[in-house]
């Protein structure tokens, strides 16, 4: 017999939520009723209480916890209908049992759509009460049976997600393993390669240099793999936003340009500079800032053939600081656009145009985008060219630009901060356009 029903000739019920006994409440302003009720239910093991008040009772039931509750309907201070729905609400798997002097279809149907369970009518037998309770009881412990059954089963769909995701997670990780091995092994066996040729001397005197010169530019590939492994490692260790300052997304912008002119001057690439009066700083490491700006330029700049062009233009707009770097490259098919920021991945046309890349840079931009607050999106086609736009979110107007002392990257500044910091304010007050030829 399941807990919380009174069997024939049983002395006790159970709560259909615990091993205790079950807990009664009766409310009606009859204080015989309310005995009355105590001695027939009490003799079945049930706990039972009472209260003569309406408002008392719904006080009771929102403090205490009760499997069923017996209401009058006609009280002095509240009518018993009235009482049902908070009671509900308060712990909706309640059972709640109209008492009522004459029932009627009108009382029936309020009562019903209240929240009732059921009603009995006064006079009533003990066994009307027993019957009633019992059912009512049995009604309790089938509600919360099925409420169980249907944390147990979400608790299962959110374990077989959770398995899923790692399961992912280590596939992923496997695969990254996998990846990184080829990338280091491949350089070295290179490099082990040139040097075997030299040390069995197959390499004649006069192209030792050059052979050397091919080892040197291996191993420096392995650098730049391994510097973008350690970035990309410390980009996705996001900061707590609060600790990072503000910085200077112009000045930065305008520093990674200059730096990269040769690069663009080598191949006569026509470089277009845009930066509004009006763009704020953000709340971003300026090394991280730095790095965003230097692959998306710096790819513009490797996949642009000779006398193309690199327009970069930075605005602020409806509360954000939006970057955007447009080149007349090689472009990048429509089917390779997906994968684009994933890991080691580079698309076939940039593997011919260009055989080196380690296929990191986009992936820490979008890392270091993302833990921004940002966003990054890509537009291309192949033959005609490729725009990325990164859009970082803006400061709210009452926060402050770093301390002095302080640096974008948080390490302390020496004299002459403030002076500075003071150019730079004043460098935010011009729209800068310049051409690189």
């Amino acid at each position: 017999m399941p807990a919380g029903t009174l069997a024939p000739g049983s002395d006790q019920a159970t709560s259909p939520s615990t091993a205790n006994p079950a807990r009664i409440l009766v409310i009606d302003d009859d204080p015989d009723m309310c005995e009355a009720c105590q001695r027939i239910l009490g003799r079945q093991g049930l706990i039972v209480e009472l209260t003569t008040s309406g408002r008392e009772g719904l006080a009771k039931v929102q403090s205490d916890g009760y499997d069923l509750v017996l209401v009058d309907v006609m009280m002095p201070d509240v009518n018993g209908i009235d009482l049902l729905e908070p009671i509900r609400a308060h712990d909706p798997e309640i059972v709640c049992v109209v008492i009522t002097c004459c029932s009627t279809v009108d009382i029936a149907v309020r009562a019903i759509k209240q929240g009732a369970y059921d009603f009995i009518t006064k006079p009533f037998t003990p066994d009307d009460l027993l019957l009633v309770v019992r059912q009512g009881l049995e009604r309790r412990q089938l509600a919360l049976e099925a409420a169980r059954l249907h944390y147990i089963e979400a608790e299962a769909k959110h374990l077989a997600e959770e398995k899923s995701r790692l399961e992912a997670i280590d596939r992923a990780r496997t695969e990254c393993i996998r990846l990184i091995t080829h990338e280091l092994r491949a350089p070295i066996a290179a490099i082990q390669s040139y040097l075997n040729l030299i040390l069995d001397g197959c390499v004649p005197p006069e192209k030792v240099v050059e052979v050397v010169a091919k080892a040197e530019a291996r191993a420096r590939q392995q650098l730049d793999l391994i510097a973008d492994l350690l970035e990309l490692s410390q980009v996705k260790e996001k900061p707590v936003c609060s600790t990072v300052p503000l910085c200077d997304v112009a000045e930065i912008l305008r520093e990674v340009v200059e730096e990269l002119e040769t690069q663009a001057a080598v191949k006569q690439l026509q470089v277009e500079l845009s930066i509004a009066d009006d763009v704020p700083p953000v709340r971003i490491l300026a090394d991280q800032l730095r790095s965003i700006w230097t692959n998306l330029i710096g790819n513009a700049i490797k996949y642009t053939p000779e006398g193309g062009r690199v327009d970069i233009v930075l605005r602020r707009e409806d509360g954000w600081v939006r970057g955007e770097v447009r080149d007349t490259g090689i472009g990048i098919p429509a089917d390779a656009q997906a994968r684009l920021f994933t890991e080691f991945f580079r698309a076939k046309n940039a593997k011919a145009f260009c055989p080196q890349g380690t296929g990191l840079g986009l992936a820490i931009v979008r890392n270091i985008v993302e833990a921004a607050g940002g966003r990054i999106t890509v537009e291309s086609q192949v033959g005609q060219g490729t725009t990325f736009r990164v859009v970082l979110p803006t400061p709210a107007d009452s926060e402050a630009p770093a301390a002095d002392g302080e640096t974008c990257d948080g390490a302390a500044a020496g004299p002459g901060l403030a002076e500075a910091d003071a150019q730079i304010a004043s460098s935010r007050l011009r729209g800068d356009r310049c051409c690189l030829l």
